[in-house]
């Protein structure tokens, strides 16, 4: 009984210790010569290559910029200046369970400008003064990640994209204090694991409809504020813990396709992206493997693993991904990516000799077919043939995936009625 307690509050949990570490990375990690303090913009102004780590599956699409907003001292206000038209651009907001509660962009804004208010769950009208006026967003809890996405067209495009990033504002209130928090060392770690799940529960709490839920795990140690829970364990308990948090971590590995869907063996995005509900399975999946993802309104995320011939794609080996005449049906953009998998399910890209980790309708000097399709040829080496010359996306020199990302993606993509790309050894 407590075994199982165990593995669904490890679920349960797991995105909250993933959001945590990779907030330290960004804001309190001395050895990160790039932290940032909350409530301040951190741009990212080169595009990501092979030696991006700070975060998994990164894109070559888009420059990054985030903001780790602390909401404990008051309201944040964020603004955008006016957009360039036509640019893709969104403001991603991430609650600490990985939920986006509110998303501002060229979908629903167009150009911009926007100016928003944030707010905590127990802040009220008259906090607004500190921070001036602006359309609200209540935020569910006082920690929350600001993801920000710009449009870039590979590296002659840089200058237009951080003029984009410098139209970005974040003003937080005067005086305002941070309080100390546990460092998340290792999430294998049990102890370590639940002080910082339960520091986080204390700062963030529960939808109503899961406080009774996390109430069934206090026995287990998982108790919002609690960050000592750990010395109140029996030692039967805590041996139960150090007996199953590797078992859990090497399942949570495996289920990395939990709740996604195949559409023409493609893995797709499952409806409930972004935001999960009570898919806390596909929750903690995805913290794993692309913590961030965007829901299926504004972003489709399609992977595969597998050849059409039900072969697990290996770079020993040459294939052509085949894209239709069709394209892929999005209101702004599509690219392909591909990564090499780490032993802990992390991806990222390929080192390669042309500096090239992603491929999509914006690429220069990409040869089309008579009929308007797209052959891409992904292999180690570089093609013989000049036409698949220019559309090479080069592979690791072992098992790799392919990701594809769209933007804004059209309704026949989203239900999976959209004729998908193949792929074919050759």
């Amino acid at each position: 009984m407590l075994e199982s307690k165990i593995a669904a509050a490890f679920e349960y949990a797991f995105p909250l210790f993933e959001v945590a570490r990779t907030r330290y990375r960004a804001v309190e990690d001395g050895a990160n010569p790039q932290r940032h303090a909350p409530n301040t913009v951190r741009h990212e102004r080169h595009l990501s290559d092979h030696t991006s780590r700070w975060i998994t599956a990164p894109n070559n699409d888009t420059l990054y910029s985030n903001v780790w907003l602390d909401l404990s001292s008051g309201p944040v206000q964020v603004r955008l200046s006016e957009m360039p038209p036509g640019r893709y651009w969104s403001l991603a907001f991430m609650d600490v369970f990985t939920n986006h509660f509110a998303i501002a962009g060229q979908r629903l804004d167009g150009t911009g400008p926007v100016d928003l208010r944030v707010t905590g769950p127990q802040d009220h009208v008259h906090a607004r003064d500190s921070v001036g006026s602006g359309r609200d967003i209540r935020a569910p809890g006082q920690d929350v990640w600001l993801f920000i996405r710009c449009l870039v067209d590979g590296p002659g495009d840089l200058p237009l994209a951080h003029a984009m990033q410098e139209r970005i504002q974040v003003m937080a209130p005067a005086g305002a204090t941070y309080p100390p928090r546990v460092q998340p060392l290792s999430s294998r770690d049990p102890r370590n694991f639940l002080a910082v799940a339960n520091e986080l529960l204390g700062r963030n709490l529960p939808s109503e409809k899961e406080q009774a839920l996390v109430a069934e795990w206090e026995e287990i140690g998982l108790r919002p504020g609690h960050a000592d829970a750990w010395e109140r364990l029996s030692d039967a308990t805590r041996q139960l813990w150090l007996d199953n948090i590797g078992p859990l971590h090497d399942k949570l590995r495996q289920a990395s396709a939990s709740g996604r869907r195949d559409i023409q063996g493609w893995f797709a995005s499952a409806t409930d992206m972004g935001d999960f509900g009570q898919n806390y399975a596909l929750r903690a999946s995805v913290a794993l493997g692309g913590l961030g993802a965007l829901p299926p309104v504004e972003a489709m995320y399609f992977v595969r693993f597998h050849d059409d011939d039900k072969q697990l794609l290996d770079g020993r080996k040459k294939y052509v991904l085949h894209v239709p005449p069709s394209g892929i049906p999005t209101d702004s953009f599509w690219s392909f990516s591909m990564y090499e998998p780490t032993a802990d399910s992390q991806r990222f890209f390929v080192e390669n000799p042309i500096r090239r980790y992603s491929i999509g309708n914006r690429t220069r000097g990409i040869v089309l077919n008579e009929d308007g399709s797209m052959d891409i040829a992904m292999q180690r080496e570089e093609p013989a043939e000049a036409r698949l010359r220019a559309n090479w996306l080069p592979t690791p020199d072992g098992p790799f995936q392919i990701s594809l990302r769209t933007y804004m993606p059209r309704e026949e993509l989203r239900e999976g009625r959209a004729l998908m790309p193949r792929i074919t050894q050759q």
